[in-house]
């Protein structure tokens, strides 16, 4: 969701420069399995997949490798790449969940069995690695470990799990642990999330138990407030608004919280009834919500494209023209806003078509739309899906199937 995680791309005049009726597939690379979308930093792009081994023995999980791989942006042409053996022992298993996080001439890496790694950006060196299921009470998540890690100051964060573990920091130049925080039988699926209130850097986690605050540089538990979610999921980020705080949840949808200097926060306004089906407001699923002025924009329970208002819950309108174009569970699309002024969005749906559209609290307008990719996941037995979020850089587009990696350049050359 691009360097401030907010899903907000700032490429000057993205809005206007958008061209998908002539866009072009500038290269594509081989990769394996993997929801874990593409990072694009500089000249380099990294992927993480799946590559599973041939075999008809799964009573001890599914033998096969991990890799982070990295590309050229200007060709595809494989610049390094680093394997390691991976037992997957997770539900739906094509492949890794967690984008790699490059900063600093860095990436870090978490690997959907626990394997954290740090390469050096350049060469792929391994400059050092935990396995977080060697951590008491750290197993892997049914559906796998899916956070990407977060960077503060010196630091990397990670939800892990178990007791006392479930929030680690390591440094991020030496590996070495820094801090570890709160316990939960269910860690989740939702990264650490970086905000600032009252003017203070905050660390949000919520796992499968509860909503928590932390102090970044130490790991302090500010404030914990409960609420269990159904087999761990805790998924899409928590969204950041002054000093008020969304969650959404896939059953029992969304919590408003404000946040105050000190002492537990209080809500706002929250859904009442906890139903996937029947819904109020918004129950997120993979995709996190963006915000756009006083409205947010979301993909709810079944494939339900929504507008609220923000600081009443109230629904807008809502529309499957972007996602399945009929009520469907899980129905997804990943979205993108085209710069902090603009009514402009990029829609990634998981039938692999990229939407040009503008988003506002009075309707969805369609601009442009055009087929990118082809879904081709083997994990859900209802459909074939393309679930990675893709990444956009200079003027292109970087989406992965479980089969490809493409580049598309879908914007006009700046005048």
């Amino acid at each position: 969701m691009g360097p401030e995680r907010n899903g907000i791309w700032n490429e000057p005049d993205a809005a206007s420069r958008m061209d998908l009726a002539h866009a072009t597939m500038l290269w594509e690379a081989p990769v394996g399995g993997g929801y874990a979308g593409p990072a694009v930093s500089g000249d380099f792009v990294y992927v993480a997949s799946r590559h599973a081994a041939p075999t008809s023995d799964t009573n001890k999980g599914l033998p096969g490798d991990e890799s982070l791989r990295c590309f050229r942006v200007s060709n595809g042409s494989p610049a390094w790449e680093q394997r390691w053996p991976a037992t997957y022992t997770i539900d739906y298993p094509s492949g890794p969940r967690a984008t790699p996080t490059v900063h600093d001439g860095r990436v870090y890496f978490l690997g959907a069995e626990g394997r954290f790694v740090c390469c050096s950006a350049e060469s792929g060196k391994i400059l050092w690695q935990h396995e977080l299921r060697t951590s008491p009470g750290c197993a892997p998540p049914i559906w796998g470990f899916a956070s990407h890690p977060l960077i503060f100051e010196n630091l990397v964060i990670i939800v892990a799990g178990g007791d006392g573990s479930t929030c680690m920091a390591y440094d991020r130049i030496t590996g070495a642990e820094k801090w570890r925080a709160l316990s939960s039988k269910q860690a989740g699926y939702c990264p650490p999330t970086l905000i600032t209130a009252h003017g203070k850097p905050t660390l949000i986690v919520w796992h499968g138990e509860a909503i928590n605050a932390l102090n970044p540089a130490t790991g302090t538990t500010l404030w914990s407030q409960p609420r269990e979610t159904r087999y761990g999921v805790s998924m899409a980020n928590p969204v950041a608004h002054g000093n008020h705080l969304l969650i959404s949840a896939f059953w029992w949808g969304s919590r408003m919280l404000s946040l105050p200097a000190e002492g537990e926060p209080s809500i706002l306004w929250e859904t009442q009834r906890e139903s996937d089906t029947r819904t109020e407001h918004l129950n997120a699923l993979m995709c996190t919500p963006i915000l756009a002025g006083d409205h947010l924009y979301g993909v709810c329970s079944y494939g339900q494209l929504r507008c609220l208002d923000w600081k009443t819950g109230a629904r807008r309108w809502e529309t499957f023209a972007a996602t399945t174009e009929k009520e469907t569970r899980w129905g997804n699309a990943f979205l993108t806003r085209l710069g902090s002024n603009s009514s402009g969005f990029l829609i990634a749906n998981e039938r692999g078509e990229l939407i040009h559209a503008a988003l506002t609290p009075d309707r969805y307008r369609e601009i442009a739309r055009r087929q990118l990719i082809e879904p081709n996941s083997p994990d859900v037995r209802e459909r074939k899906v393309v679930w990675s979020h893709p990444a956009y850089a200079g003027n292109c587009i970087f989406w992965r199937n479980d089969a490809t990696l493409r580049c598309w350049r879908i914007l006009k050359p700046s005048e």
